[in-house]
């Protein structure tokens, strides 16, 4: 036997174990997965990061609530005030001085100390519908952003199932290799004696020599692939690798209820829908801008004007006249009413606005069309292979039973010397090679399952419920 003829044998050997349960395919859940799923959702960082980003639109959707609370500003104010004026009045005469005042021009100056304070409320009563359809279409956008969140659940649950069942696999090998250690021990132990009675040659000794080597190469490479596959299940989940050791179970066959399977439930679509309603609030909202604005306002207020000195300068036969106040006090002064603020001409702005939001009106729709329809295509492609997985599983169990009766001939002819070692290392081959034929398609089958659960946004669901 050449060494790629053994090589085969080591790999097929991995069926021998499993093919007392190929002839039977249960139906297996996906029980095992949940709580390895749910902690993979958990510790991803890109879906930490995308349920933090859609928390910000949950604030600013309360930012836009929020106007609609009264809002009530305080403010205060000191100061020096100095002022030179220059008044022109008409000239009047005192008809029992007979004297004429304000002839020309009059200067002043005005100092003074001021002090204000006040508070003031405001309260939107009506703003076009802006705040309110802004309100609705920032929810619909934090729904559709959060469904966009959860359509990668899916392939992250595939990701861990898959790594579970590559596991799975190396499970069988080893103990398929082990059983093969066994066959190739009694084997080496038969020729060694035959060898003593001169009825068999050293080369076949080293050929089954070369054969349990060949054995000892698997292993190794085996405990290799089932390390890299703990490592990666460990970083998908977070769990510890003792935790993840304590999923066990065998590698069957994964069959579906189609008429569950292909319910579609995909979160894309949900979030594109979403959108579509968060696009028409913005462009009702966008309309609702030509409409005015009504609000109430309110003010509370103190003044007080203090160490005030007034001069009028060149008065007739006066001169200077000053005059001083010790304070201007005016509080508390109170000021309620209703205001309106309408705009009646922007440009284009308002018109540009209304024309966007009809834009992306259209390019969500055409989004949503042309998504369902790739999806309903994807849908018949996963369903037609999963079907074909399923047959092709039949035809693999059938060439494993013939296999199997090939591998008991050839046993009973070496054991009534009618063979030689090469026939029946041959034989064995063939019945492993077969054999590891069908554990990878029940591989292949079982993800063609999970594609099919995927792409109707069904597999995370089905294996969390």
């Amino acid at each position: 036997m050449n060494n790629q003829t053994i090589r085969k044998a080591l790999i097929n050997t991995a069926v021998l174990f499993g093919s007392t349960i190929a002839v039977q395919a249960q139906q297996i859940g996906f029980k095992e997965f949940k709580q390895p799923v749910e902690q993979a959702i958990q510790h991803n960082r890109s879906i930490q990061n995308a349920t933090l980003e859609n928390q910000k639109i949950s604030l600013e959707r309360e930012h836009v609530k929020g106007k609609f609370l009264p809002h009530v500003s305080a403010n205060a104010m000191y100061g020096y005030l100095n002022s030179n004026m220059d008044v022109d009045l008409p000239t009047k005469q005192l008809p029992l001085l007979g004297t004429s005042i304000f002839d020309g021009t009059q200067q002043l100056n005005v100092s003074s100390q001021v002090a204000m304070a006040g508070v003031t409320a405001t309260q939107v009563i009506f703003s076009g519908l802006q705040i309110t359809n802004g309100q609705k279409a920032l929810e619909q956008k934090f729904k559709a952003q959060d469904l966009m969140n959860q359509a990668g659940y899916d392939q992250l649950a595939q990701e861990v199932v898959l790594s579970f069942d590559q596991l799975m696999l190396l499970k069988e090998v080893e103990v398929l290799i082990q059983d093969s250690e066994k066959r190739l021990q009694k084997e080496h132990e038969k020729v060694v004696r035959a060898i003593d009675n001169g009825l068999a040659i050293p080369y076949d000794r080293d050929k089954i020599k070369l054969a349990m080597l060949e054995l000892e190469s698997r292993k190794a490479e085996l405990e290799s692939n089932r390390e890299l596959l703990f490592f990666k299940l460990q970083e998908l989940t977070g769990l510890p690798i003792e935790r993840l050791k304590e999923t066990n179970y065998n590698l069957q066959e994964l069959s579906l209820n189609l008429e569950d399977a292909q319910t579609m439930n995909r979160k894309e679509i949900q979030a594109l829908e979403a959108a579509g309603k968060a696009y028409e609030y913005v462009y009702k909202k966008e309309k609702g801008s030509r409409l005015p604005q009504v609000f109430a306002f309110g003010n509370l207020s103190y003044i007080n004007a203090f160490s005030t000195d007034f001069t009028i300068k060149n008065l007739p036969k006066m001169g200077d006249l000053k005059l001083e106040s010790n304070h201007f006090q005016m509080a508390p002064n109170y000021a309620v009413g209703i205001g309106m603020k309408w705009n009646i001409f922007e440009g284009k702005a308002h018109k540009t606005a209304i024309e966007k939001a009809k834009l992306d009106m259209q390019i969500n729709d055409n989004k949503l069309l042309d998504t369902q329809e790739k999806l309903s295509l994807l849908q018949k492609k996963t369903t037609i292979d999963y079907q074909l997985a399923l047959k092709k599983t039949k035809v693999n169990e059938q060439q494993v039973a013939i296999a199997k009766n090939n591998l008991h001939l050839a046993s009973r002819q070496f054991e009534e010397g009618l063979t030689d070692v090469t026939e029946r290392l041959e034989a064995e081959n063939e019945y492993y090679k077969q054999s590891l034929n069908y554990f990878q398609q029940v591989l292949a089958q079982r993800q063609a399952a999970s594609e099919l659960l995927k792409a109707n946004g069904n597999l995370y669901e089905t294996i969390t419920r």
